[in-house]
């Protein structure tokens, strides 16, 4: 084992008994003949956004996490440190942080069974719209392929291919003997939310902004302008737990009169951001002017930011965990 030739301490894994949720295996690490237990997930890292899925579901388990990779680099090492997230991989980096443990190791070369996994069909742009609509509006999974394309906003001959790929993968039960249904939603959203911030939202027509004044947005009326608050705006809404240091709308149509109404000056660098909203179904849990709690959840999660992932916590637990079982 890698990790205990960096080291020098000894490991050993061993099953997970029933009651543990998304843990793939315990592990423990002795240190001077004392066992120190972590809660194994097992997944590729290929970008930030993934750690902050794992750092939040740490409350919810009896052992500190623990992340097993293929591989780690060492700016996604210095980030897992961050967060206080550990991690160990197959080239022997580890970073592990415990009372009387403490592991840093970077740098170890990438070897060559740790290649990256080929992308899915589910989580392409196309995809993600599919998926996200069906995980919005739990009824559309018996729909007709047609119209889970006008919802998802896709091409129809993308609809077979995507639950073709979901099925493959264990995410879908088939249609026959039917009717179809998703399994595990639960997992299904944590892959969504991990994909979504690289795949696609970049293609949202992002554009940045700074504004006239601080705070102009808290007493703005965005339903004239058929827009939403996503990220830290829309999670300071539904918690008031956060207060917010960028602000997120996404805009039906075009944002004009929205950005010259409230002299909003284009900048890269800007705390503001206006997106394409990619959604057709209505949330009624929320009000009118506020994102889809997924979509909130997935922009706090992005930012890899200990306390955006702290609200995340929030929303996930008040709007995302009572519905995850009812597909």
């Amino acid at each position: 084992m890698a990790f205990e030739t960096a080291t020098g301490l000894h490991a050993e894994a061993r099953a997970v008994p029933d009651g543990l949720g998304r843990t793939d295996a315990l592990l423990d690490i002795f240190v001077e003949g004392h066992p120190v237990c972590f809660a194994i997930e097992i997944k590729t890292i290929d970008r930030f956004q993934a750690l902050g899925a794992i750092k939040a579901r740490e409350g919810a388990a009896l052992h500190p996490p623990l992340l097993v990779a293929p591989y780690i680099t060492e700016t996604t090492a210095e980030r897992c440190r961050e967060l206080h997230l550990p991690f160990i991989d197959e080239a022997g980096n580890a970073y592990l942080e415990a009372p009387g443990l403490f592991v840093y190791v970077t740098g170890k070369r990438r070897p060559p069974q740790a290649r990256p996994t080929t992308a899915y069909r589910a989580f392409t742009t196309a995809g993600l719209r599919i998926v996200f609509a069906l995980l919005h509006q739990p009824d559309l999974i018996v729909a007709p392929y047609r119209e889970i394309a006008k919802v998802a906003k896709v091409a129809l001959g993308t609809v077979g291919d995507v639950l073709a790929d979901l099925e493959a993968r264990g995410h879908l039960a088939p249609e026959k003997p039917g009717p179809r249904r998703l399994l595990a939603p639960d997992r299904l959203k944590d892959e969504w939310v991990t994909h979504y911030p690289i795949k696609l939202r970049p293609k949202l027509n992002t554009r940045r902004f700074t504004g006239a004044i601080p705070d102009w947005w808290r007493d703005l009326d965005i339903l004239p302008h058929h827009a939403y608050w996503g990220g830290e705006v829309a999670a300071e809404k539904l918690t008031g737990y956060l207060k917010p240091a960028r602000v997120t709308l996404y805009v039906e149509g075009k944002p004009d009169r929205l950005i010259l109404t409230n002299r909003l000056r284009p900048d890269v660098n800007g705390d503001i951001e206006i997106l394409e909203a990619f959604w057709t179904t209505k949330e009624t849990r929320l009000p009118d002017d506020i994102a889809p709690p997924l979509v909130v959840y997935a922009d706090l999660m992005a930012t890899t930011d200990p306390r955006n992932i702290e609200t995340a916590k929030l929303i996930h637990d008040q709007y995302l965990a009572q519905t995850q079982h009812t597909a």
